[in-house]
């Protein structure tokens, strides 16, 4: 886990130094949501299984996703 956990504070420390509004920070948003939503455990999981495969973490919706709706979880895109 202590892979995963560099990981994230790496895109963190990226977000910080690119500022609001960027892909990074967006990314961190995404890594935010993921520590919400499956705990940080699983994030860190997914986040070295990510890195092994070249892969970024997403935020999954329902396919009738309305305006506004929650994501449904977390996929390796």
């Amino acid at each position: 886990m202590g892979k995963g956990k560099e990981l994230f504070g790496h895109y963190n420390d990226l977000a910080k130094e690119k500022g609001p509004g960027t892909k990074e920070s967006a990314y961190a948003g995404i890594l935010f949501q993921a520590l919400l939503m499956v705990g940080e455990r699983r994030t860190f999981e997914l986040l070295e299984e990510a890195d092994e495969q070249g892969k970024k973490l997403k935020l999954q919706y329902p396919d009738s996703s309305k305006k506004g709706e929650a994501p449904s979880g977390i996929v390796l895109e």
